[in-house]
Order: C-alpha cells, then structure tokens, then sequence
C-alpha cells in the first residue's frame, strides 16, 4: 500500500522548468506548511468513529453501489455498447458512481473486503470500456451524440457554466469526482487502472482549456474540477495539472455567457461575479463554493499566492464570523438555491446541505494546513461531530439532504434521492476522518482530533509512533503515548478545543452563556504542565523517547450557549452542548411537546452516559418548564422533565418535533393546547 498523502508532496518533486517561466506560466513553487499524516497511517480502534467507519464498509457503501446498479451503472454500461437503451437520469448521476468508488477504495483500506475489491474491480474495467479514444467520458453524451438531453448541451463542453442551455453540464464536476476518486484508488491499492483513466480525461481537459487562442477560457460549472486536479499533480507529479487548475480558478469573474443566454442561475451562484483575488464573502451555492475555496487555498499554497491566501482568509472571516450554523453547517438557503444567505441571516429551518457539511472540513483542514492554527481545527471538529453525522443514519442506509436545526415531524432520512449527492459523499468521506487527526511541520507534531487508535509517522526525521486512548467525545481524558524511535527532541503541540476555552467558534458569533470557567489540565510522565496556548495549541518541546506519556484531561461539563445579537431567529433563545457535541431536544422524549419546553438560564442541567441508547450516548438531562395555553387564553408553566440527545443521532427512533434552540423564557415558548376533554 502506498503511504503517499493527498495533500503533501512528499517525495514527488514538482520542477519549476525555465520554458515555463520564460512562457509566464505559472507554476508550483512550495507546498503547504504543514503536511496531514495520511489515513493509510492512522488506525483507529476508539468507540466512536471505528464503529462508524466499519458500518460504512459494510453497509453505506454496498448500499450505494446497489443504488447505482439501479439507476447509474446503466448509463456505463449502454456508453460501453454492453447494454440498449437510452441515458436515464442527469448527467451529474456518473458522479456518483465516482464518489462511491472512492468511499470503496479508502474503506478498503481500512476493512479489508475481498467482495468489495472485486466489485471496485469490476466498477474501474467498465469505466476503461466506456471512456472514449480521446480521454472522454460523459454517459450522456457518449450514448446520445449531439443530441444529448438536457443540461448535457449538443457539444461537448460549451454549456459547461450554462452558455448553449442556460444550465451547466456539469462535465468538469463528473470529471473533478473520476479524478479524485482514481487517485484515491491508486493509492489505497497501489494499482494504475483507474488512475490512467483519469489522467486520460485530464489530459484531454489540459489541451482543451488554457490561454492559447485555440482553448476554452469558460469558468467550470460545478466546482470540483480544482481540487482533484491538485490531487492528481500530487499523485503523478506532473506540474501541468497544478497549472490546469490555477487556470480554471482564475477564469472565474472573467468569462460570460453569451448575451442571447438567459442563465438558470445568476453569475454570484456560481462565485462568477468578480475575480476570486478579489473575493472578500461567503456566496452562491454553499457546496461549489466549499470546494472552490478549498481549491483556492491549495492553490496560495502551492503557489505562494497571497493574492489568493488573502482572499481565503478574508471568506473564511466572513462565513466564520456571520453564516456558520452552531452544528458546522454552511448554506441557509434564503434566497438562493442551496447557497449562502446574507450575513447572519439563519433560520433555524436553513439548508445546511450534508455535502455542504462535507466542503467545509475539507476547506479548514487545509486552511489549518496552510496557516498551523487550531481555530480551523475547531470549526472543522464541529462540523464533523455534528452537521455533518446528522447526514447518515445510524445504521448507516439513510440519509439526510438538508440539515435543519428544527423540525416539526414531517422529515427523515431517505435511502435514495433523485440527486443523491449526499449518500456517496457520506460514503467517502467517513472513511477519510483518520487523515484528519494528526499533521506534521518539520519538528513539530501537531494533534488535532481525540480518538483512540494508533500511528506512525515522521518527526525530526525520526519514526514516531502514538497511540491514543480515551472515550472521546463523551469523556474528555486523553492519554497519549509517544514512542520515538531513537531520543529526538521535536514539538508535540496538543490542541486545546476552543469549547474547552470558552470559545464555541472564533468568532463573536456564538458565546457561552453560563459562568462556568472550563478546566483544562495536562501532564507528561506524570509531571504537570503549565497550559500556554500558540494559536490554541500548547506546545510540548522535549526529547521524546520510547515510553513517554501524555496526560491531557479536558473538563466535559454542559455549556450554555447564545447567539449574537444579530441572529434574530435566535434571539431569546440558548443552546445545549457538551464536549464537541451540540444538542437537541426530540418529540418522542417530551410527548410532542417540544416546542412548548423552556430551558431557563436557572435550570440545572446534568450528563449521564446511556450506554442502550441511539449506540450509547451521553444525554443531558434536567426539569425545566412546558408552557400550556389555559380555557381563557391565558399561557401558564409547569415543570416537566427535560432530555436532550445529540444532534447527530436524531430522528433513529422514528421521525418526529426537533429543535436545537430552545426558548429561555416563557414568552418564546409555543404553548400546548389544552387536551381535548375526554369522550
């Protein structure tokens, strides 16, 4: 198995040649700061995501491929002349099948499957067949010509941003997933087949767009595109892919449709507005927008571009401080289709789209790669732990689209969508969580995530191996052993979570509301540590040896916690969370009655660890208030018992009233009616 990580160089040496400088091409000049230790590195045995990843190997992701046999695989197999038939579905449905291939291969990885690899096998040979001579692949218009349906356009390419139809082909989108999920093969498997698929498209995709007078300057539809571009320079050490995609980035804010196009949507959904150096905000479609700042931020890395670091860092300013939902999710869906709304403009009913969970850990997991500092850590642990798991069920075969904070019982997870971009991306990106754990500078380790398990990596040029064990996220104790393998003296720089600081976010966008002041302790080999934070690590600098124990201890009490004032669907209203894990209060708890409960600032609230419940969970327990509306209208308070449950893991017992904020006061509260006299 290759141990080569998607997002570091490592050995591949990316060359700056003169030809290419004297041409003003741009090129590769550095890398990221820090580089992640990869998931084939990192092995996890904890009692919160190794069961989770386990289910999606042997549940999420045969599930989709069955799915796909239904309604995707078809379409490859009439592009491949082995099946009649016309093209069914949207063209987007072949990225699907890519994703779900990737979830297979990085699941393979970590739970070894003879039946999976098969498949994947069989999945990756019916590609090669339906790929074209020239590199293309793109089921619809392979089986139709030019006259493929809809969005696909009657040629290849022009209606990738919608310039023939109006609508966008999403050709790039289907190609950027075949990509990423063809290095992700290549390197879990060390096999080329699928790789030199993929470098056959991107080949194709390189003479086709670029600045010459013969090549397409059309900014790319969907973003995707980008960033598996970046992978596979990474993957083949070929410049001209990293070039590729800084191309496609900067034609962004220059390209138009022609002007007898009446556009679906407007150029600001598609960030198409300005040019990305001088983009300072959150908009348009919260998915396209996440995996373009994702790409945009490889892009200042590995071009030592401030223009774009500069913008990355002022939209990650503006989401973080005014459109990030306490749960981690992106994309309120007010006025657009799935996009961002204006600053602070969240109701609690908002999009929050699972794959827009997805774009969000990925881009500040590289916004902490190019910058070491753990407030991106922060807000990618929150969307991890919660908008995001909300996506998948607990058994790991149904799934939500949306994400809301509040539900009135009418909505649940479903096995399937017409669009089912959520299903596949769950399924590949679980199995990626391990990557996400650790990172190295140099002599400096870094320590992002709790987890239990065990991996090995570099420091200082010396082979370091940790093991970690605690019970992470419901008990905040961390033991961590460091096993260096000869005396080096090197960095461990531990990461205290902003919720263990009194920081929800690092922003002033939410707050804790209650007085408690978090305790913190550490030791190592039994000695105790003064806690002093670099950029919300503490840093151990120490020669490191065989048998050298790290004892962090992060208090896990429950938290209060309020929005800003300028959220007004929040106003009067508080949070519950604990640990990393936001809350929620659910109907099949409360009798239907969710919306009549007041949490008042006075209530006392506890934790207990129910080992029967929703896979074992910690609940937050407490007696509030439920509001009644009397005979003469009048609205009176009674106590009642209070449960809340993690937010992840609601709507497993049947779908049903949920809401994450909860009134303070009695005013806020909807009141019950009274019953109905009895017959």
């Amino acid at each position: 198995m290759k141990n080569t990580s998607i997002l570091c160089l490592s050995s591949v040496v990316l060359a700056t040649s003169l030809s290419a400088v004297e041409s003003g091409v741009p090129t590769a000049s550095r890398d990221y700061p820090v580089c992640p230790v990869p998931t084939s590195q990192v092995h996890l045995n904890d009692i919160f995501w190794k069961p989770r990843i386990d289910i999606n190997s042997r549940i999420t992701v045969p599930a989709c491929f069955k799915k796909c046999e239904q309604t995707r695989l078809p379409n490859f197999r009439r592009a491949a002349k082995l099946q009649d038939g016309a093209f069914q579905g949207d063209p987007f449905d072949d990225s699907d099948l890519y994703k779900v291939a990737e979830g297979a291969a990085y699941s393979l990885a970590a739970v070894p499957n003879p039946e999976l690899h098969k498949y994947l096998d069989d999945v990756v040979a019916l590609l090669g067949k339906a790929q074209q001579p020239d590199g293309y692949l793109y089921t619809s218009r392979i089986i139709h010509g030019d006259k493929a349906p809809g969005r696909a356009g009657p040629v290849r390419w022009l209606n990738e941003m919608g310039g023939v139809t109006g609508d966008d082909s999403h050709e790039l989108y289907n190609a950027g997933h075949l990509i990423e999920a063809a290095v992700a093969h290549y390197q879990t498997t060390n096999h080329r087949e699928f790789l030199d698929i993929a470098i056959r498209l991107a080949d194709l995709i390189d003479k086709t767009w670029g600045p010459g007078p013969d090549q397409l300057k059309i900014s790319p539809g969907h973003q995707e595109i980008e960033l598996a571009l970046v992978k596979l320079g990474r993957a083949t050490g070929e410049q001209k892919y990293l070039t590729l995609a800084k191309f496609l980035l900067d034609c962004r804010g220059h390209y138009r449709r022609p002007a007898d196009i009446k556009p679906a949507f407007p150029d600001a959904y598609y960030s198409n507005e300005v040019p990305l150096t001088n983009l300072t905000k959150a908009v348009g479609h919260a998915v396209r927008t996440g995996y373009m700042l994702s790409g945009m931020t490889d892009i200042a890395a590995l071009f030592a571009d401030p223009a774009y670091t500069k913008a990355v860092d002022a939209v990650w300013d503006d989401t973080v401080g005014s459109k990030l939902y306490l749960h981690g999710g992106i994309g309120s869906g007010v006025g657009t289709s799935e996009g961002f709304g204006n600053a602070h403009e969240m109701p609690n009913n908002g999009y929050n789209e699972t794959c827009a969970a997805i774009s969000n850990c990925l881009w500040n997991h590289r916004m902490f790669l190019l910058h070491g500092d753990a407030k991106y850590i922060d807000v990618l642990e929150r969307t991890l732990y919660n908008g995001f798991l909300s996506g998948v069920s607990l058994s790991g075969d149904h799934f939500f689209y949306p994400n809301p904070l509040v539900s009135k019982g009418g909505y649940a997870r479903r096995e399937w969508f017409g669009c089912a971009c959520c299903p596949v991306n769950v399924s590949r990106f679980l199995p990626s969580v391990p990557g996400l754990q650790y990172a190295v500078h140099a002599d400096q380790l870094y320590v992002n995530l709790y987890a239990a398990g065990m991996a090995e990596t570099s420091v200082a040029a010396t082979r370091v191996k940790l093991t970690q064990e605690t019970r992470y996220p419901w008990d905040g104790a961390v033991k961590l052993s460091v096993a260096a393998q000869q005396p080096t003296r090197f960095t461990v720089r531990l990461r205290i979570p902003g919720w263990a600081r009194n920081q929800p976010v690092p922003t002033d966008l939410y707050r804790n509301a209650d007085a408690i002041e978090p305790t913190v302790s550490l030791t190592v080999n039994g000695e105790p540590q003064d806690i002093q934070l670099q950029k919300g690590y503490v840093a151990l600098t120490r020669v490191w040896k065989q048998d050298d124990v790290i004892a962090l201890n992060l208090a896990m009490p429950v938290r209060r916690v309020v929005a800003s004032d300028k959220v007004a669907d929040d106003a009067g209203r508080v949070a519950l969370e604990r640990g990393p894990v936001v809350y929620c209060f659910e109907g099949i708890d409360h009798k239907d009655k969710v919306f009549s409960l007041v949490v008042a600032d006075d209530t006392a609230l506890a934790s207990t660890f129910r080992a029967d419940l929703l896979g074992g969970v910690a609940v937050i327990t407490g007696e509030g208030s439920m509001a009644t509306r009397q005979a003469d209208g009048s609205v009176t308070s009674a106590a009642t018992a209070l449960t809340a449950v993690p937010y992840y893991a609601w709507c497993n017992r049947g779908a049903g009233q949920m809401q994450v904020w909860m009134p303070r006061e009695l005013a806020k509260a909807d009141p019950s009616p009274l019953p109905e006299p009895a017959k």
